[in-house]
């Protein structure tokens, strides 16, 4: 009479492994998406597996299981990005500061948790964390340019004005060229263009289910 619960489970706990879906540990915080997620096991999809490579410990994220709804369109991303984030000739608290503030401004919260790590390992302090979080757009005082320093505080001007204005003023392109040369402009542009299409995404399709939640204010 006890049998069938425990040979229901049995047969459920098969499921992804006859679907081809992997088993894996815990991702971001194992909430669901608008569309289901697909993780192929390690060996079983080579587009997947070229996601994987690039992935911390070789696991895919939340976000990858959705684009692999779309295989050729996860390829295009996965190369696309795998330049922005590993190719990119940026300072890495200048890049990791572009997504950051593009995070905020689209209130993209899956974006910012998955950048404030790097962006701390990149120098980002909590101090200049809390000032990418909380400064509203366009905020130009002493206290941003003392605790950013003037790069970053003219690089969060320029994602701010991709983010809001798509028209990057003369100005501040020209404070930029200040201390970026003609290929570090394009990556700037790059990242901080291609993070609001990843903000959109994301927060579109509400993966992690972090629509609605809002982005973090960052902590020692």
């Amino acid at each position: 009479m006890h049998k069938l619960p425990v040979i229901l489970c049995v047969v459920l706990s098969c499921i992804p492994s006859l679907l081809g879906l992997a088993i894996l540990e815990k991702r971001d915080d194992d909430l669901p998406a608008r569309v289901p997620y697909i993780f192929p096991e390690p060996g079983t999809d080579p587009i997947a597996d070229e996601i994987r490579a690039r992935r911390e410990g070789g696991k895919l994220l939340d976000l990858d299981g959705v684009l692999l709804q779309s295989r050729e369109f996860a390829a295009g991303w996965n190369q696309m990005f795998s330049a922005i984030r590993g190719a990119n000739s940026l300072p890495g608290n200048i890049r990791e500061l572009l997504i950051l503030r593009t995070a905020v401004l689209n209130n993209a919260t899956y974006q910012w948790l998955e950048h404030e790590g790097p962006g701390r390992a990149e120098g980002l302090t909590t101090e200049q964390l809390l000032i990418i979080r909380l400064a509203p757009p366009f905020a130009k005082s002493d206290t941003v340019e003392n605790v950013l320093g003037l790069d970053l505080a003219i690089s969060m001007t320029f994602a701010d004005e991709v983010a809001k204005n798509v028209r990057v003023s003369n100005a501040t392109f020209g404070l930029m060229a200040n201390f970026l040369n003609s290929t570090q402009l394009v990556d700037a542009a790059a990242t901080a263009g291609g993070y609001n299409f990843v903000s959109r995404f994301t927060v579109g399709l509400d993966i992690d289910a972090k629509m609605d939640v809002a982005v973090p204010i960052p902590e020692d």
